[in-house]
């Protein structure tokens, strides 16, 4: 058999447009067919200067609860209470349920314990829940 070396072997080039045609179509499908989930927002109204706030007609007790690490202890009154201890919130709850539960987080605390603290207090019948000094604005030199 004689050998050819008059024509050079040809190479088969791979062309990219098709493949560039199916992912932009799945793209656009999955754009088009995907919902997306809004974002739940956490409503935390920043403070009035304390000048220029109205003072209520009654004075209503206050509790200060802290949080110090992502522990699950609560520190009320230099006691401790624990995220488990569902009857010390009820008790908690019951004793100061007029006044003011007020939050106070220390550096360290993650946001998800400080509401995982203000829903435990909702859900005992807590009527007011304050958080103070979550989100403190760093200082200015």
């Amino acid at each position: 058999m004689p050998l050819n070396l008059a024509q050079p072997k040809r190479k088969n080039a791979i062309s990219l447009t098709p493949l560039i045609d199916v992912v932009f179509i799945l793209l656009l499908f999955f754009m088009l067919t995907s919902s997306f989930v809004p974002w739940r927002v956490v409503d935390t109204p920043l403070s009035v200067a304390a000048d220029t706030q109205k003072t209520p007609p009654e004075e209503k007790s206050q509790l200060i609860l802290t949080l110090k690490g992502n522990n699950d202890q609560v520190w009320v009154n230099d006691q401790i209470v624990r995220f488990s201890d569902q009857t010390g919130f009820q008790t908690l709850v019951a004793d100061h349920n007029e006044g003011v539960f007020i939050i106070k987080a220390e550096d360290g605390v993650s946001l998800q314990t400080l509401m995982h603290l203000a829903d435990r207090l909702k859900l005992n019948g807590a009527k007011t829940v304050s958080i103070a000094n979550a989100f403190a604005m760093p200082e200015t030199k």
